[in-house]
């Protein structure tokens, strides 16, 4: 019997929406639990965003029935304090439109800054065709009711109602300690409460042994290792 994989994503999307491979090192203590075993790591960038738009629900849903054995995304920490899955802490606006399906303007909403409500307001669901970024990644658009920004939680629920349960999560604090970076810098998020949400959320959906948390900012590893070795 031929799947409808569309059908089997909308449906697992629409259940939601009501309610990496471990770094080399030569440092024993720094052995995380997550366990490959001896396969192919297969892990969308993004979520897959050459296939699907980026860091949505709808991208990791694809790479889950597609056979993804790790999901690599990033993380942002909101203005109320919870984690959503954006790779840039400004609202892209070659990927943004808002409630009444304009794009957004360049520079102008900082996820930081802003509440969960505010940022799902917005949907990421395709490329702006006339940027120079629609030529580099040309990918399916999606409905905008399942193309909002989505939080860890969602897509720790999403997982959950797929009923996999071997899939991994490279998942990297978005962090800007390089003071060049002068607007990622300035806005920067309060690196103990970012991490301290992650952990609870990882906590609390049981995907300890699944999770390999990643960052160019050091110093969030280092924190993290003190606050969960694991």
């Amino acid at each position: 019997m031929k799947l409808n994989r569309k059908k089997i994503a909308m449906g697992i999307l629409a259940a939601v929406m009501a309610t990496g491979v471990a770094g080399f090192t030569d440092a024993p203590q720094a052995e995380a639990k997550v366990d490959f075993g001896d396969v192919f790591d297969f892990e969308p960038h993004r979520g897959g965003r050459d296939a699907r738009p980026e860091n949505t629900l709808y991208s990791y849903a694809y790479a889950i029935e597609n056979g993804a054995t790790c999901i690599e995304c990033d993380m942002q920490f909101t203005g109320d304090g919870d984690i959503v899955m954006s790779h840039n802490p400004i609202l892209n606006h070659e990927i943004t439109r808002d409630a009444n399906g304009n794009w957004i303007e360049n520079g102008k909403y900082d996820i930081r800054k802003m509440t969960v409500a505010e940022i799902q307001k917005f949907n990421v669901s395709k490329i702006n065709p006339d940027v120079d970024y629609y030529k580099i990644h040309g990918q399916t658009r999606v409905d905008p009711e399942f193309a909002q920004i989505p939080t860890l939680e969602q897509l720790f629920q999403l997982v959950k109602a797929s009923g996999n349960e071997n899939v991994k999560f490279n998942i990297e604090t978005k962090s800007y300690p390089d003071p060049l970076q002068v607007k990622e810098h300035a806005g920067n998020a309060d690196k103990k409460a970012f991490l301290t949400r992650f952990n609870e959320l990882v906590a609390k959906y049981g995907m300890e042994d699944r999770v390999v948390l990643q960052s160019f900012d050091w110093e969030t590893l280092m924190m993290e290792k003190k606050m969960n070795p694991n």
